[in-house]
């Protein structure tokens, strides 16, 4: 059985090793593939400003656009709950009116919004 050193292959089955097609072409294959894992950056101003990372851009935006999308909605249903309301309702019938309105407007622009500051992060 031969000797396996640290240049050959391990053995797939006894006596037998792994065919290695750049063996014989002496690449520098391991420089090769060596990828620069600091932030490229045109200038250097640019390097020194930290920035936030995709996933955190992702949060970020669409909970900020959640957020807006929901004081919008809140504003656009109180409007149109405030349109509802007739004279002749009680107080109570009139806090329906307008928290359904609220509600129901809230839920369509906050996803709205929502979804467009996860498109904006892409």
């Amino acid at each position: 059985m031969e000797e396996i050193g640290p240049e050959t292959e391990s053995p797939h089955k006894c006596g037998e090793r792994l065919y290695n097609p750049y063996q014989n072409l002496h690449l520098p294959a391991k420089t090769l593939y060596k990828l620069p894992t600091s932030q490229e950056s045109l200038f250097s101003e640019e390097y020194i400003n930290q920035r936030r990372s995709w996933g955190e851009n992702l949060t970020f935006y669409t909970g900020c656009g959640y957020l807006a999308g929901s004081i919008a909605g809140a504003s656009r249903g109180a409007f149109e709950g405030f349109k509802s309301i007739e004279a002749s309702d009680t107080l109570k019938l009139k806090a329906n009116w307008l928290l359904n309105s609220c509600g129901h407007s809230v839920l369509i622009w906050e996803n709205r919004i929502g979804v467009i500051g996860l498109i904006y992060v892409g």
